[in-house]
């Protein structure tokens, strides 16, 4: 386990505490957790946000990293690993107009009612403005 890990699971635990208080109170909810988690799409940190380590429940929240394509899986390179270290979960009246138990998938049934894409505009070059690339996603707040 590196040194920060912990921290960042008690973080990451804390978070999703968070969402979870509010879905109690309101299951539709629009929730959106961003922002640079320094951890991978496939670590026990992301895991815990999304709540998969638990089973998936309703109030799973979906990566919407995900969602694209493994290929475009990525918001940062280092050493010429490409790697997710960016993310935006999204609670499940964000993802689809039907009811989803668990977080979204292509594939899985549904609708999306989002678009989401990353732009990959600086850690593929050697003259960056920042060794991350910046994500873009249109919610349908009016559902």
């Amino acid at each position: 386990m590196r040194s920060s890990e912990a921290d960042r699971h008690e973080q990451a635990k804390a978070v999703r505490g968070f969402v979870d208080d509010l879905l109690a109170v309101d299951p539709q909810a629009k929730v959106v957790v961003a922002g640079d988690v320094n951890d991978f799409e496939f670590s026990d940190t992301a895991e815990l946000l999304i709540n998969t380590l638990e089973g998936s429940g309703a109030n799973a929240l979906t990566d919407l990293p995900r969602t694209l394509p493994e290929h475009m899986r990525w918001t940062y390179v280092y050493e010429g690993n490409s790697q997710v270290l960016d993310h935006i979960l999204v609670s499940p009246s964000l993802v689809t107009r039907e009811k989803v138990n668990g977080p979204w998938r292509p594939g899985s049934g549904g609708n999306p009612v989002f678009r989401y894409d990353i732009v990959h505009t600086n850690s593929p070059f050697a003259d960056q403005d920042s060794d991350h690339d910046p994500q873009v996603v249109h919610l349908d707040l009016k559902k």
